[in-house]
């Protein structure tokens, strides 16, 4: 593995076009016929973002999903208003998801294919025997760019009805992006990361709607709350836990999160943490008993198992002699071959008086917490960034601050190898090209991570301060020799000597990202640099990538 390091970002002039394209896909069952249509598109486009058919002369659609033994795709030369459609697909089995991608491609020199433009994926449904037809609204936009997030409905921009850091965001079973809680800071040099630091605390809640992209208050939280967790459950619903609350100090309240139709959508209390607890992990364990793990963030250096019905199990030590506290830290589930009950991975954080180098392995059958015997090979981090990437089995851990006063950060990506149960060594110089923390992390298409945001000092030397760069772990195959080789491309580049990665419109330290069905990557929240009083304001847009 080996960095690329990549040019400036340009930005290129907005455009509207108001040409529609339209895609069907009829799908049929073994037996032939005509039955009705499954799946449709009506594609659309940002006014507030590049013109996406801009430079396409080939229109491209695809069908992707579980159990698609081979390809379906079809491509036609563009003009305003073409349709295409996908004959022969077959139904989906239940629990089968299929997505239809549209991909708008130039041409060369003699009129053929060259480069994928602009893309828009459906998000993924079922096509059953019988179904109802479906119709998706779908965002056609450019690759590799960035775009405030428009309503489907009336292309309207939206954002964030309060900014917030230390907020969560969970995407639900019933299609919603909840985004609860967090605080607000404005003065300069405040520690953030701590319940003191924030100028107040936010009830409120939104959701954003992932069919519609429209963006919509819910009821409140019975208790502001900030770098506390959510949860969610298959009902929709999502539980929030702990968090520093209004005294600055780690609450144990939990409340239900409920969606409107679901009892009054409201949120309800229920049963308290052990102990109080901040800046700490949860991890849905039993998604049929609701179990849910939650480590650190408390006093002693704990963790325990909570469900809704019986509350917590009790505490049980963190490993170490004597144990010791640990916030900030990062916790990814993965799966062990031949194991259908889920492990989950604590790497970092940090105590009272020191960021951790240490890593700890929770086994939900033995139910216990063990360490793992080897540090992380690029030392110690906190409030880091880490990411699953099934298809490689590897975990990377990346980034993340190295002083407990955020003075200092690591641009290492450290690799978890799931089938050794431990970290790859020798990959120095898989590394990012900006030391940061407090950024985020997301797995898009074709493995693909995209690493965003925090805080850094970029240039070196220049003092940490809120980052609007990103970095892109992306894969490629040297057919030549047979090699799959993974690097980073990324947008603080001055000496142009690797592929352009843009920069986000907005610096942002303390940001939340996810992948949408539909593979876009949406930023939300964080605090960005005041230029008029050297202090904070908080980032309310909210930002989507289409990574390439």
């Amino acid at each position: 593995m080996k960095a690329i390091r990549s040019t400036a970002h340009s930005p290129l002039a907005a455009a509207l076009s108001a040409l529609a394209l339209v895609a069907a896909l009829p799908a049929c069952d073994s037996a032939g016929g005509a039955p009705p249509t499954g799946l449709s598109l009506q594609m659309y486009a940002s006014p507030l973002a590049p013109n996406p058919y801009d430079g396409v002369a080939f229109i491209r659609l695809m069908m992707e999903g579980d159990g698609l033994v081979q390809p379906y795709s079809q491509v036609v030369a563009y003009a305003p208003g073409v349709q295409i459609s996908l004959d022969g697909v077959p139904f989906s089995k239940a629990g089968e998801a299929r997505q239809l991608v549209i991909e708008g491609w130039s041409a060369n020199q003699v009129g053929q294919p060259a480069a994928i433009v602009s893309r828009g994926r459906s998000l993924p449904a079922e096509i059953l025997p019988g179904g109802a037809p479906q119709a998706f609204e779908v965002l056609f936009a450019r690759v590799n760019q960035f775009q405030q997030l428009v309503s489907s409905a009336n292309l309207s921009a939206q954002q964030l009805a309060e900014g917030r850091l230390g907020h969560t965001i969970t995407a639900t079973p019933a299609g919603e992006i909840v985004i609860a809680g967090g605080g607000t800071i404005s003065a300069p040099g405040v520690q953030w990361w701590r319940g003191g630091g924030f100028d107040g605390l936010r009830t409120s809640v939104e959701a954003i709607d992932q069919r519609t992209h429209a963006i919509a208050a819910r009821s409140p939280l019975l208790v502001g709350r900030a770098w506390h967790t959510a949860t969610a459950l298959g009902s929709g619903q999502v539980i929030l836990a702990g968090g520093y609350g209004g005294g600055g100090e780690p609450i144990r309240d939990v409340e239900l999160y409920n969606p409107p139709g679901v009892l009054d959508g409201t949120a309800k209390p229920l049963q308290p943490l052990a102990v109080a607890r901040a800046g700490h992990t949860a991890t849905l364990i039993n998604a049929d008993a609701r179990t849910i793990l939650f480590v650190g963030g408390d006093a002693a250096g704990t963790w325990e198992l909570w469900d809704p019905v019986n509350g917590s199990s009790g505490t049980h030590a963190l490993p170490g002699n004597p144990p010791a506290p640990r916030r900030h830290h990062a916790a990814t589930t993965f799966y062990l071959a031949g194991r259908a009950e889920p492990a989950v991975l604590i790497t970092g954080g940090e105590s009272d008086t020191a960021v951790l180098s240490t890593a700890m392995l929770y086994d939900s059958v033995a139910q216990n917490m063990v360490p793992v015997n080897q540090a992380m090979p690029s030392g110690a981090r906190t409030q880091h960034a880490s990411v699953l990437v099934p298809a490689r089995n590897f975990i990377y851990v990346a980034g993340g601050y190295t002083a407990l006063d955020r003075s200092g950060a690591t641009a290492g990506i450290d690799v978890f190898d799931i089938g050794s149960i431990g970290f790859i060594e020798g990959n120095e110089g898989f590394r990012m090209r900006t030391a940061r923390g407090g950024l985020s992390a997301t797995l898009g298409p074709n493995n693909t991570v995209v690493f965003a945001g925090g805080s850094g000092a970029e240039p070196a030397g220049s003092g940490v301060h809120p980052l609007a760069s990103i970095e892109v772990v992306y894969e490629y195959l040297d057919a030549a020799n047979g090699v799959l080789n993974i690097e980073v491309a990324s947008s603080w580049n001055p000496e142009a000597t690797a592929a352009v990665v843009p920069y986000m419109p907005a610096e942002r330290v303390g940001l939340r990202a996810i992948t949408l069905g539909d593979g876009m990557t949406l930023f939300i929240g964080g605090a960005a640099t005041n230029g008029a009083t050297g202090g904070y304001s908080m980032v309310q847009p909210l930002t989507l990538y289409n990574p390439l």
